[in-house]
């Protein structure tokens, strides 16, 4: 059993989407698909990943 009340659980949930800083269409759409939190999270950190490999490679690409 848990600690926290569900309420407490989903603001934890809505904290880290935030920190994230996710677009709404991204939220929207995981959330339409009714994606357990853990998903959301996975999907979340993949999508930031791979922002941040491109970030680098252009990083790459600009310094000789």
């Amino acid at each position: 059993m848990s600690c926290w009340t569900k309420e407490q659980l989903e603001n934890m949930l809505e904290d880290v989407i935030n920190e994230l800083d996710l677009s709404s269409k991204t939220v929207e759409e995981l959330s339409a698909r009714g994606a357990a939190p853990s998903v959301l999270v996975r999907t979340i950190l993949d999508a930031k990943n791979k922002e941040i490999q491109l970030l680098k490679s252009a990083l790459k690409n600009l310094i000789p």
